[in-house]
């Protein structure tokens, strides 16, 4: 064999190494980007609600609308611009159409603004007729958006308000077990009226203000946590097939 053959051989044979080292790296770099997808998938994200601007809070009367199923919303948003609500010790009870009661003591002593504002609003009527728009399977039933997208809300402030997120509370200190009511948001400092209820303990960072939980109807929790969704944000999370409609929204106690 010539020099000059030779030659032609050893530069064929880095080319092929090059080209075989070139497909390992990509070969592994895919493997790294599965994994590393796969790993976000399995675990729980939390849950996502409207953009930090939101809309300033309805402050007018509007007529009587028909949200879903036939049910008649009544919300003044007069009454919520001006009614004073008294935050201590109160329990609130949904009445979820098809499904049955739910009942939540809430957290005045660790969350008093956030208590303030979901008393405010079901105290006007901001609640009812609304949907549960999220089930995340074995995760959490979100609701509070009048568009039933996950995209809006109001809170009783006129806009978003503060995360009250104090590490000594009693509540912050449980995290987030099942029964569990929570503001739903978009990062710091971006709540108005989308909440959760937690289904199973679950491993949140405390990034969300925990302002209450259920005391009656934790079977009615599972019921709508057990429908029928269409997926959106993965397998087993996205939004009922059925409308599921919280027909009203009061302060019971």
């Amino acid at each position: 064999m010539s020099n000059k053959t030779l030659a032609y051989v050893l530069i064929g044979v880095v080319l092929v190494a090059g080209a075989a080292v070139a497909g390992w790296r990509m070969w592994a770099s895919r493997q790294e980007k599965a994994l590393l997808t796969a790993g976000e998938v399995k675990q729980q994200q939390p849950p996502p609600q409207e953009p930090a601007q939101t809309p300033p809070a309805q402050t007018e009367p509007k007529p009587a609308e028909k949200i879903s199923g036939g049910c008649v919303r009544k919300f003044d948003g007069e009454k919520l611009k001006t009614a004073k609500v008294d935050i201590k010790n109160r329990v609130v009870e949904i009445d979820v159409k098809g499904f049955g009661i739910i009942q939540a003591g809430l957290y005045d002593s660790d969350a008093p603004k956030t208590v303030e504002n979901f008393l405010r609003l079901a105290n006007a009527g901001y609640f009812d007729c609304l949907t549960f728009h999220r089930v995340a399977k074995g995760f959490v039933i979100q609701g509070g958006d009048p568009t039933g997208t996950g995209s809006g809300g109001d809170s009783a402030f006129g806009g978003a308000f503060a995360d009250e997120l104090n590490p000594s509370s009693p509540s912050y200190k449980a995290g987030y077990k099942k029964g569990v009511l929570a503001m739903a948001n978009s990062g710091p400092n971006t709540n108005t009226s989308q909440f959760f209820i937690i289904l199973a303990d679950a491993g949140l960072p405390n990034n969300y203000t925990i302002f209450g939980k259920v005391t009656k109807g934790l079977d009615v929790v599972d019921k709508i946590g057990a429908v029928e969704i269409t997926p959106q944000m993965g397998p087993t999370d996205g939004s009922p097939k059925t409308p599921v409609v919280m027909q009203s929204v009061k302060i019971v106690k």
